[in-house]
């Protein structure tokens, strides 16, 4: 299925884009775009680089007929490469004006990255940011879960806080009963939850504590004007039609099913 008319000029504008990769970059056929190892968004396995994030971008590049190649970087050489251009693209990357300096932002957001209050779907517990010394919570040591959710943990609001080293580790805690809430990015929760098996046992808070949006970016040096509205114009149209939620929800099914 396309989702562009005949006369969008759509492939006038794939052609530019070809002739501009011969152009900036003779050795290659494809866009380099750099990314971080961060489950369930991107997650290597066996040399092989998958995940949500890597899932929803390939679909996008598909769509424009524009080949990409996607390398795993520790985050701080991959925002280099993009400050240096020597990659073309980043995601998924929050918007900061010291990046805007050398990145141009996407508009449309690649994920909304959701930070949620989970409890068993068995519970009868009824979520309110307004009684939360009654709760006992799981998180991870040093890991931020926003501002309002830091300061709450800091000022010792909650009944009792279990901090523990991994993910997995809440939720053994909520199954057992010993936590009342595991708190964590909400597909990292369900990536984690679908690994083990559990979860069409849990339930997801509505709405998030926090929601930081994070997109694909690029290198201001490489000049992806154009490439960029054209992201943003199929972005739009893969959330409208259901293909975004599809690609997301396909995979989480495929880790449970693993």
């Amino acid at each position: 299925m396309t989702i562009f008319n005949e006369g969008s000029g759509m492939r006038k504008r794939v052609l530019f884009y070809w002739i501009l990769l011969m152009l900036v970059a003779p050795t290659s056929a494809a866009l380099k775009l750099v990314t971080l190892e961060y489950p369930p968004y991107i997650e290597t396995s066996s040399g092989e680089v998958d995940g949500l994030a890597v899932q929803v971008v390939r679909s996008v590049f598909a769509q424009l007929s524009i080949p990409i190649e996607i390398e795993v970087l520790p985050w701080g050489r991959a925002i280099s490469y993009v400050e240096n251009g020597q990659a073309d693209g980043i995601f998924t990357a929050f918007k900061t004006p010291e990046r805007e300096t050398f990145a141009d932002y996407s508009n449309e957001v690649l994920f909304d990255q959701n930070i949620r209050m989970i409890r068993l779907r068995s519970s009868l517990l009824h979520w309110s940011q307004h009684e939360i010394e009654r709760w006992s919570v799981c998180v991870v040591s040093n890991v931020s879960y926003g501002n309002w959710l830091d300061s709450m943990i800091k000022q010792e609001k909650f009944r009792q806080v279990f901090r523990v080293t991994t993910q997995e580790q809440c939720v053994r805690m909520l199954l057992s009963g010993r936590a009342d809430y595991w708190v964590s990015n909400e597909y990292g929760a369900k990536s984690i939850a679908a690994d083990l098996q559990v979860l069409a046992s849990l339930h997801f808070i509505e709405p998030p504590i926090e929601s930081t949006p994070s997109y694909i970016a690029f290198s201001k040096r490489r000049r992806h004007t154009q490439l960029i509205n054209d992201i943003d114009e199929i972005l739009k149209s893969m959330k409208e039609d259901g293909r975004y939620q599809k690609i997301i929800d396909s995979y989480l099914d495929q880790k449970q099913a693993q």
